[in-house]
């Protein structure tokens, strides 16, 4: 299909840096690309449709010179594959042929033949860019008219000939673009994702650098004859496409679209045209805000702010949440949704050990244990870091705001020693915490937060029992438990250190209080080391009768399971209290 409005691809073939980034395909590879997207083309395809002008190779490698050499402007790399380096020594030489400038050659052949490449490893000479992929949804309807006879050992494709000229503009397009698009993409695509170059073929940043610094798009746009409005129709043409085809939803296709290059190989099918389409229409949206910046087009429109859909929201570079509010609205933050704060070592050892007799999945995101240390720890700077809620921005014409991380719940238990030795002082404590809450919200613009969305994040709970070996074990267990660890006992026999260990359990006084005189202590990791068959049996044995009694710290960490469990799929948003009327003052139409 012939294109004099435009550069040719001959031309763009021919530039230093075109193909560097991903190379030409010859017929083989573009056939093995189409069906990484559901398309199932043979030869005898491709030969129908370059028939028809519809899908013309981009250039065609040819063994004798077909015209003038052509010589580089730029210093070029050796670095690239087999095909980018026929490419250039075709150049180099002048065997390089325009075919979509010239009429349609019935003896071109798509099948590789040693008589045509006798020296050479067997090809067609054929070349295609990749972004000719882009046709493919558009001439999905007339390949499924194909229909295929063999002639002696050849096989014959026939397409019905097209005649509706909205199709034939969108074909015309399309291969306009793919020009565009190959002629760009050294330019563009190294930094589609914001965060980081990515180069390939290319030994030195610098060399890109210097290449880009060279790069004149208002040049380059009159060079292509591709004009801005049209451009940018085109870049929205591909971005609705890419909406109505994406198989992901929004959700999952905002995540997708942070993915790095190299994670792309494992698309396919529906979800890779979709990514083509976004690729594509990135590209030319960048070269379109490098000509708003030299006031050769007109700004596009700043969606940021806006919940209505546009085809530019579909941009791979628009983010109008987060990757924090990407993996909430998805249910897979890592953030947890319970923060368990236990207290001592014995705690920490026992507690996985639980979770997995609980037969509970490897879910850090559901539920993260804190060791505090000592029950005097500064909780508030622990609230801060981990429970606040961070707030991204109000929503509009509202007075809730959106989170950036999910609200945690804290869940904290503890020996019942001071601050936490009464009633009323862990609440003293529960109020401070939930105080500095508020703090952090306050700095974060949030005046006044509800207070029905705060107060169910924090909990204190106690254990009924001076220490935490007091609650979960009875003496005798205890007991035995420090003889397994212990080598002398400071000479007590087994009665001796249970009567011991119910001294200090009916005074209130912590276990370390049994062995504080002897010669050398007993390690409190070790006893529970010790006493981890039993509380591993008790916990087997309310597994087998559910009215069995449970230890504490089991009823603790089955209640945070279940919590995280229930907030996992929560939308996560906080409400503000309006401010309050003022108050009428007295003046004129008061009493």
């Amino acid at each position: 299909m012939n294109q004099p409005d435009s550069a040719a691809a001959v031309e763009v073939a021919s530039k230093p840096w075109a193909f560097t980034q991903n190379e030409p395909l010859n017929v083989a590879e573009f056939i093995k690309e189409a069906q990484r997207r559901g398309f199932g083309l043979r030869t005898a395809t491709l030969r129908e449709l370059y028939r028809h002008g519809l899908l013309v190779p981009f250039v065609e490698v040819t063994r004798r010179p077909v015209g003038e050499p052509a010589q580089p402007e730029q210093p070029e790399y050796p670095r690239g594959g087999t095909r980018l380096l026929d490419l250039r020594a075709a150049r180099d030489t002048g065997r390089l042929r325009d075919l979509p400038a010239r009429p349609y050659q019935q003896r071109l052949s798509f099948e590789p033949t040693a008589d045509v490449w006798p020296m050479t490893a067997l090809w067609t000479g054929l070349l295609y860019s990749p972004y000719q992929m882009l046709l493919l949804p558009a001439l999905e309807s007339l390949l499924a008219k194909a229909t295929f006879y063999k002639q002696g050992k050849v096989i014959i494709a026939r397409l019905p000939k097209p005649t509706d000229p909205v199709f034939l503009d969108r074909v015309a397009r399309l291969q306009k673009m793919a020009i565009a698009l190959t002629a760009l993409e050294a330019r563009y695509l190294p930094t589609l994702d914001p965060e980081w170059i990515q180069l390939t073929n290319v030994p030195d940043v610098a060399d890109w650098t210097a290449y880009r610094a060279s790069f004149d798009p208002v040049q380059i746009q009159a060079w292509l004859a591709y004009p801005s409005r049209r451009m940018r129709g085109d870049a929205e043409w591909l971005l609705h496409r890419a909406h109505r085809l994406d198989p992901v939803g929004d959700d999952w296709g905002q995540l997708m679209r942070r993915a790095p290059a190299k994670s792309r190989k494992y698309l396919k099918n529906a979800a890779l045209i979709a990514l083509d389409d976004r690729i594509g229409a990135e590209i030319l949206l960048r070269f379109y805000e490098d000509l708003v910046l030299r006031g050769q087009a007109e700004a596009l429109p700043d969606f940021s702010g806006s919940l209505g859909w546009h085809p530019l929201v579909e941009r791979l570079s628009f983010r109008r949440e987060t990757l924090d509010e990407n993996l909430i609205d998805l249910g897979i933050s890592p953030h947890p949704r319970v923060v368990l704060a236990l207290e001592g070592e014995s705690e920490l050892c026992h507690a996985p050990r639980i979770w997995r007799a609980l037969e509970y999945p490897d879910a850090p995101e559901l539920v993260r244990l804190l060791k505090l240390g000592t029950a005097n720890q500064n909780l508030q700077k622990v609230v801060a870091m981990n429970v606040a809620p961070l707030v991204n921005e109000q929503i509009p014409g509202s007075n809730a705001w959106k989170l950036t991380r999910p609200s945690a719940h804290l869940i904290v238990a503890v020996d019942p020693d001071e601050p936490f030795d009464k009633p009323e002082n862990v609440e003293k404590e529960r109020a401070k915490l939930l105080k500095e809450i508020k703090d952090v919200l306050k700095d974060q613009g949030v005046e006044r937060p509800n207070p029905e969305e705060l107060d169910h994040l924090v909990e204190i709970q106690t254990w009924k029992a001076p220490c935490y070996e007091f609650a979960h074990f009875e003496n005798d267990e205890l007991a035995d438990g420090i003889r397994a660890v212990h080598t002398t006992c400071n000479g007590l026999r087994r009665d001796e250190l249970i009567a011991s260990l119910a001294h200090s359990r009916d005074r209130g006084k912590d276990i370390k209080e049994v062995w504080s005189r002897w010669d050398y202590k007993v390690s409190k990791v070790k006893l529970a080391q010790a006493l981890w068959p039993t509380l591993e049996q008790k916990i087997e044995q309310v597994k087998a009768d559910s009215g069995a009694p449970a230890p504490p710290l089991v009823e603790v960490m089955s209640y945070a399971y279940h919590l995280a469990q229930r907030v996992r799929y929560h939308s996560f948003v906080l409400s503000e209290v309006p401010d309050e009327p003022a108050e009428p003052t007295d003046g004129p139409g008061n009493p």
